[in-house]
């Protein structure tokens, strides 16, 4: 990347997701009732979805299968978290490029876009805030993940 105070200010904004996605993974595992409370939340997101695919996806796959879906959500927050610090924090301490590290930052981001699009699609009809946080979140995840493989292939 030729501008190395934006590598290091998006390097640093990709971290604080990491660390994001670390939390809620981290409120999961230890809060020790998602796995069997997620159906019960799914079933209040499918009620009046406005996407009529998530909504029969909701209501035939996922809250059927709701300790399956919350068990994916859970490890899959946590493997996120840890590649997108992984490779961020390796970034910022070589302060040089890394193809490796990129790579598993990449991973990560790619993680985190996907639990961001499926949770927007679930519950951002709920309200603003549930919207909006995972729009925002999804779009400089997006961010980041083109401007690193776009270095990645560059050389």
């Amino acid at each position: 990347m030729s501008n190395r105070n934006f590598f290091y200010g998006l390097i640093l904004i990709l971290l604080a997701h990491g660390l994001i996605w670390l939390r809620s993974s981290y409120g999961k595992l230890a809060g020790g009732r998602f796995v069997d409370e997620l159906g019960k939340t799914l079933t209040f997101f499918a009620g009046k979805n406005p996407y009529p695919f998530v909504k029969d996806f909701l209501t035939n796959t996922a809250i059927p299968n709701s300790k399956l879906f919350a068990n994916l959500t859970m490890w899959g927050e946590l493997l996120s978290a840890l590649a997108i610090i992984a490779g961020a924090s390796i970034l910022l301490i070589k302060k040089s490029w890394d193809k490796k590290a990129a790579a598993v930052l990449i991973s990560g981001l790619l993680g985190g876009m996907f639990l961001n699009a499926v949770f927007w699609l679930s519950s951002g009809w709920t309200s603003p805030s549930a919207e909006n946080i995972n729009l925002i979140m999804f779009a400089t995840q997006l961010i980041g993940a083109a401007a690193l493989f776009r270095n990645l292939i560059s050389g």
